[in-house]
């Protein structure tokens, strides 16, 4: 039986911007590694899914990046409890959402089972001032700001384990259940690398200078 690898990396960093403002920051990072899937393992999405609004379009090399991507619905029950992940949390999409002309929404939408049907919660990241670099065959530089976290918590559990989660890392944020939360990220400039078909699109995990190869998973257009 061909197996599905799904790894996460997390980090976190607390930070002052300006003294006024004392705001507390996530910063996180996240990879999905992928290769032949069970249909038994991930299921295909069939819905938009994310409830983050497409907007504008942004053109890579011959492509054109707009719209909502998804992955497959991947079992994540292994990480449950750990890190940002609820316990009650078993199935797992990735998903990148055009947000604007120079901005995306990258984001792990979790869920109670392993169907993706019922939330517990969801994790975006905000990138603003999206530029497209140089190609290297198929693939293209990116460089882009972190801009925010958006929270969403949507059961009881997901609640308990956030608001516990950020006392641990020092942040005095709470959540409420069925309200997203949002949270200004450092604003420092990261690069990555992105792959764009008419219908997908994949990238490596942000860094300090531009990632050598792809990371995540095949996200496929769910909707515009």
């Amino acid at each position: 039986m061909n197996v599905c690898l799904f790894i996460l990396f997390f980090n976190h960093s607390l930070k002052e911007i300006e003294m006024k403002y004392l705001i507390p920051i996530i910063t996180f990072s996240f990879i999905f590694l992928s290769c032949a899937k069970d249909e038994d393992e991930a299921t295909t999405a069939t819905s938009c899914s994310s409830d983050t609004t497409a907007s504008g379009s942004i053109t890579v090399g011959s492509e054109t990046l707009s719209g909502v991507y998804l992955s497959a619905c991947t079992d994540l029950s292994s990480s449950a409890g750990s890190q940002i992940f609820p316990s009650d949390i078993k199935g797992v999409y990735s998903a990148v959402v055009v947000t604007g002309d120079a901005a995306i929404s990258e984001e792990i939408l979790m869920y109670t089972d392993t169907a993706c049907s019922t939330p517990s919660m969801t994790w975006k990241k905000g990138r603003t001032e999206f530029t497209v670099g140089s190609a290297s065959g198929s693939n293209y530089a990116v460089t882009y700001k972190e801009a925010t976290v958006k929270v969403k918590v949507s059961t009881d559990v997901a609640k308990s384990h956030m608001d516990t989660f950020a006392q641990s890392v020092g942040l005095s944020e709470t959540f409420t259940k069925g309200t997203e939360s949002t949270i200004t990220d450092d604003q420092g400039t990261k690069h990555n690398l992105f792959l764009v078909t008419s219908t997908t699109v994949r990238h490596a995990e942000a860094a300090s200078s531009t990632p050598s190869a792809l990371d995540s998973m095949v996200m496929t257009k769910a909707c515009q």
